[in-house]
């Protein structure tokens, strides 16, 4: 004979106040986002803070707490005079379209601990989590498999950020993620000055760009490997953009490899490339462009919504829109040659 013993416990549960506790699951259709976890009925008293603030009417509020040698705030759930509910322990979100994890939190009696974030193959992406005895917030982001960034604000510096590529490789880069912004009507070419910094004796062995970036050296010509860096040792190295409408990406990535290891590290460049933007709006009289070598019109938005129409000389007009900033791409194969007039009103 087996005995097999059997606890069962249900879910989504309620006490005499309407407050849940317990074990929770939601589905997508009823919550949004299908996730479970586990609610905790808490005295507020605990927490040596007054009342939630609230909005009239709402009994799901927020509460500024003490906790550990920190601060934090919580939400609270169905609260009256003298308890609340609060989220405690794993809460898990899963993916609507796979059903596969996408976020884990940690909480304790209401209070945030950390959170981590996974993409559609289960990989960490993100990873967060605050040092409550430190006073501190620290923001992971994975890529690879490997640590790519680190953010952190210093105990008792809520506004001055700290930012850290590769922290845990040999080798570091000031700045992997540069942004870079091109009118083609202005500035059609900008540089990023960025330092490369050894650990440890490490020697890059390739450097593979997209078309539209060069990397140069100090003395302003293009770098060349192998590039051998002692113990210590900065390099400093320029990165410059330079695209046309025809070629531009949003997104453009250099990959390094170093000897010795299949590792890439790699420097991801955005670019907000434009014809009109807020730079030149106001001044721009004439934008002569091709259909077979331009390609395409580009506007950058700015404020809450920008508008903008092209009228052909007959009075036809065609109408677009971008908004907070987004740009928005005209394909120019959808006009015949011929004089156009452009029309842009940009809101704050």
């Amino acid at each position: 004979m087996i005995f097999i013993s059997l606890v069962c416990t249900a879910q989504n549960k309620l006490n005499e106040k309407g407050q849940p506790y317990g074990y929770w699951k939601f589905d997508k259709a009823t919550y949004g986002a299908s996730q479970d976890g586990y609610y905790k009925i808490v005295r507020l008293s605990q927490y040596g803070a007054g009342q939630p603030e609230h909005e009239e009417g709402s009994t799901t509020g927020h509460l500024d707490v003490k906790y550990r040698s920190g601060k934090a705030s919580i939400v609270v759930y169905s609260f009256d005079k003298d308890s609340a509910s609060v989220n405690d322990s794993i809460w898990n979100v899963y993916d609507s379209a796979t059903g596969k994890l996408a976020l884990t939190t940690d909480y304790d009696n209401g209070v945030l601990l950390w959170t981590k974030e996974y993409d559609a193959k289960g990989e960490l992406t993100k990873y967060d989590y605050t040092n409550y005895d430190a006073d501190s917030s620290v923001y992971l982001t994975y890529m690879d498999h490997h640590l790519f960034k680190k953010e952190f604000y210093p105990p008792g510096k809520s506004i001055n950020k700290i930012t850290r590529y590769y922290p845990n490789e040999p080798m570091h880069i000031s700045n992997a993620e540069p942004v870079f912004n091109i009118n083609f009507l202005m500035n059609s070419r900008v540089d990023e000055d960025i330092k490369i910094r050894a650990d440890t004796d490490v020697t890059i062995t390739n450097f593979t760009t997209d078309n539209n970036i060069k990397l140069l050296n100090k003395k302003g010509q293009e770098v060349s490997v192998p590039i051998t860096l002692s113990k210590g040792d900065v390099y400093n190295l320029t990165i410059r953009y330079s695209s046309t409408p025809a070629t531009y990406n949003f997104y453009d990535t250099i990959a390094i490899k170093t000897k010795g290891t299949n590792f890439t590290y790699k420097i991801i460049c955005t670019a907000w490339c434009s014809h009109v933007d807020r730079t030149n709006v106001a001044t721009v009289q004439n934008i002569k462009l091709s259909i077979a070598k331009d390609k395409y019109l580009f506007v950058k938005g700015c404020g809450s919504l920008t508008t903008f129409s092209i009228s052909d000389e007959d009075g036809k007009t065609s109408n677009y829109a971008a908004t907070d900033g987004n740009i928005t791409v005209v394909d120019l194969k959808d006009f015949v040659p011929g004089m156009y007039s452009l029309d842009v009103t940009m809101n704050e």
